[in-house]
């Protein structure tokens, strides 16, 4: 339990990692800084998508190697009586991320350990995270103000 409770902890501190720079960004209209926000953001998906999927993943497993009771495992169980009856193995796999039952034929069946349209998630996320940490590194910025040598702002109308 208390592992959850610092799980939940860091969590929340992350999103205001990002969240807090993201509302600023947008207040002072900073392009930069929102990228960057929105970069750890999308950056706290991908990782926390993976790292629950990987953990749903490796706890499945570990229930199945556990002692009496445990075969087969609980996943390929869920599909039916006459399928887990012939289940020989099961195969993990970390990308993408899946648990197959392996049957006695040589054939094999998602044990649904994993949410169908979680690796999406992440490979979206993880994408966006690159996009707009390029966008916070190199762009311009919406907003961004050029600045004169002394400091003063140069406006459109003065000239120089």
């Amino acid at each position: 339990m208390g592992i959850l409770v610092l799980l939940m902890v860091v969590v929340a501190g992350m999103a205001l990692w990002g969240l807090v720079p993201t509302i600023v960004g947008l207040i002072k209209r900073e392009g930069r800084t929102v990228c960057r926000g929105l970069a750890r953001l999308c950056g706290l998906v991908a990782v926390g998508g993976y790292g629950y999927g990987l953990l749903m993943v490796e706890l499945e497993a570990s229930e199945s190697s556990g002692g009496a009771g445990s075969w087969p495992p609980q996943a390929c169980e869920q599909v039916g009586p006459m399928f887990a009856e012939r289940v020989v193995e099961f195969k993990k796999s970390y990308l993408p991320l899946r648990f197959d039952c392996v049957l006695d034929d040589g054939t094999w069946y998602s044990g649904g350990v994993v949410p169908d349209g979680l690796m999406p998630v992440v490979l979206i996320a993880a994408a966006a995270t690159v996009g707009l940490t390029v966008a916070a590194r190199y762009g311009k910025g919406a907003g961004s103000t050029a600045r004169s040598p002394r400091g003063a702002f140069r406006s459109a109308s003065s000239g120089t």
